[in-house]
């Protein structure tokens, strides 16, 4: 595989990583909207217990929503950044048959044997 081939698939598998992630983002919205419907029924049953519970749950959640927004960032970023970078891996991978070569220098010596060929 080439250098180019190997980028592609790398790109890829951080696209796949971009859609689990938003499946996750999408996840935990839900989870943090239950636990400020939780936070909001607790205090207006005057629970103090469970609504220090229901908000410590919350900011948990919300720091991961935060995390994974940032990873998603950094992965579409990198992908960006990638992108940019294909032409230039495609130019500078060798893309020169050796046989091919050698005859090609062989026809222009004249030196080339018509009876070797194969």
């Amino acid at each position: 595989m080439n250098k180019e081939q190997a980028t592609k698939e790398y790109i890829l598998g951080l696209l796949k990583t971009i859609k689990l992630t938003e499946k996750e983002l999408l996840r935990l919205a839900e989870e943090a909207d239950k636990w400020e419907k939780r936070i909001a029924l607790a205090r207006s049953k005057g629970a103090e217990d469970l609504l220090d519970q229901a908000e410590k749950e919350a900011e948990g959640i919300n720091a991961r929503l935060t995390q994974l927004k940032e990873e998603e960032h950094s992965l579409r970023t990198e992908i960006e950044s990638l992108h940019r970078q294909l032409p230039g891996i495609a130019a500078r991978e060798r893309r020169i048959d050796p046989d091919l070569l050698e005859q090609e220098l062989l026809i222009a010596l004249g030196k080339y044997d018509k009876g070797n060929d194969t």
